[in-house]
């Protein structure tokens, strides 16, 4: 089916022009050219990307969620029009908008997906900005990708202050200009909300807590913000909290110069996180999360076989070997799990040309985490890790999400499309290793220098 028709094309200029306006106006805020530069690269190459990821679910899959959220979006805006008063269906649940869509289509293909909390929230997002889309897919997904773009932004410049303004090329490479985060983070999807919604919170927290600057906009916008994370993929938020409290625990604790009162004070800490998971019976309620979700992949990997047991190349399944969704088993599978997340797949796994540009990032990103693993002995890459809040915070936040990403993917380019949640948080804390140890070789050269 053609969901890209010829007026999206027509469309496409029209709204390129109003966005790049939007950006430009935006580009005059900021006093350094190079930033300004930074704004309108990255720009460019996001919208690059939200119609490049639109073309070639169009044309070479033929299939995929942004078309289901699509179709879902259509149904909202056609029954609203027909009849203004569905639009109180844009506030109802998920399992009243099933039983709605079930009575008036009933569609057994799109049927399940409206009783989806997440699947049904981008749906809602996309019916409403399909009123000023003239209901058309290719530019919806422009508002996607540009939402996206600016929460990114916002994201990067948090981590430019962060890093005092230091090698910030570097960081506007990684954090703006990364190809997955441009491709992926792009289309009509969950990940392209949630990738903007992400850059936006940890903004208006930085804003809050660090630069002490409370608005009252900002406090709505980070409840609202966090409601719709928590609704598409409430587990990015869970990993946020659990991140920040970890980091949090880890500074108290080691700010105690009393040996006696900060082992004490561990102690506390895994009590209390032993209470809590045996009076909410955790153990049991993360293992049954653990089965589910891999019973699911399973049912998600038959499809996904059964679709393309005629393309050899489109094969690219991740296989963990005897799955044990215990706390000991996954604990055994963790190393590989979040090396496989990180760093695969390699360049001899590449069976599609979009695999093989996933495959040359991660070897990129491989190559440079080896790198500054030789220069600070291995040993100092986590030294430096653990002496700084933000990069700990980083490192935290990269692994839970390599974790839980790692145990509930399929293939390389599931993979792919949901790791570029983490990973701006794991350039950024790469770049500041590196930035340590620049700025230290920095200090001992200078004391003895000539010049």
């Amino acid at each position: 089916m053609e969901y890209i028709t010829i007026y999206d094309y027509l469309l496409l200029p029209l709204y390129l022009f109003v966005f790049y306006f939007i950006v430009k106006v935006k580009s005059t805020r900021y006093p350094e050219a190079d930033l300004r530069k930074f704004l309108k690269t990255a720009f460019f190459l996001r919208m690059f990307g939200s119609v490049a990821y639109s073309l070639i679910v169009q044309y070479y899959y033929g299939y995929g969620d942004s078309f289901t959220y699509y179709v879902g979006s259509s149904f909202f805006s056609d029954q609203i029009l027909q009849d203004p008063g569905n639009i109180k269906y844009l506030f109802s649940s998920s399992a009243d908008i099933k039983q709605w869509y079930d009575v008036v289509i009933g569609n057994i293909e799109y049927s399940g997906y409206f009783g989806i909390p997440s699947a049904a929230m981008i749906m809602k997002i996309s019916a409403v900005l399909s009123f000023i889309c003239f209901n058309k897919f290719l530019i919806i997904s422009l508002f996607f990708g540009f939402f996206s773009f600016l929460g990114q932004w916002k994201l990067f410049l948090v981590f430019n202050d962060i890093a005092k303004k230091k090698n910030t090329k570097f960081l506007a490479w990684a954090v703006l200009y990364s190809p997955s985060i441009c491709f992926w983070g792009s289309g009509l999807m969950k990940d392209s909300i949630c990738l903007g919604a992400l850059g936006f919170i940890f903004h208006i927290i930085y804003k809050i807590f660090v630069k002490k600057q409370v608005k009252k906009r900002d406090s709505i916008a980070l409840i609202v913000l966090i409601y719709f994370v928590f609704v598409i993929k409430s587990y990015i938020i869970l990993i946020v909290l659990a991140s920040l409290i970890l980091v949090f625990f880890i500074r108290y604790v080691f700010q105690i110069r009393n040996l006696i009162v900060r082992i004490a004070m561990i102690c506390v800490f895994l009590f209390t996180v032993g209470l809590v998971a045996a009076l909410t019976n955790l153990q049991t309620a993360f293992t049954t999360f653990i089965d589910d979700s891999y019973a699911m992949v399973e049912i998600y990997k038959t499809n996904y076989e059964s679709v393309n047991s005629d393309d050899e190349n489109s094969r690219g399944a991740i296989k963990l070997s005897d799955f044990d969704s215990s706390p000991a088993g996954l604990a055994l599978k963790a190393p590989e799990v979040i090396f496989s997340c990180l760093y695969r797949p390699f360049l001899w796994e590449s069976k599609k040309v979009i695999i093989l540009f996933s495959a040359l990032e991660s070897t990129l990103l491989l190559l440079v985490t080896l790198y500054l693993m030789v220069k600070t002995r291995v040993v100092g890459f986590f030294s430096i890790i653990f002496s700084t809040p933000y990069i700990l915070f980083c490192f935290t936040l990269s692994i839970l999400f390599a974790l839980i990403i790692g145990f509930t993917t399929f293939n390389f380019g599931t993979m792919a499309r949901y790791k570029i949640m983490l990973l701006p948080f794991f350039y950024f804390m790469l770049l500041s290793i590196y930035n340590k140890i620049t700025g230290e070789k920095t200090k001992t050269i200078q004391p003895g220098s000539s010049q």
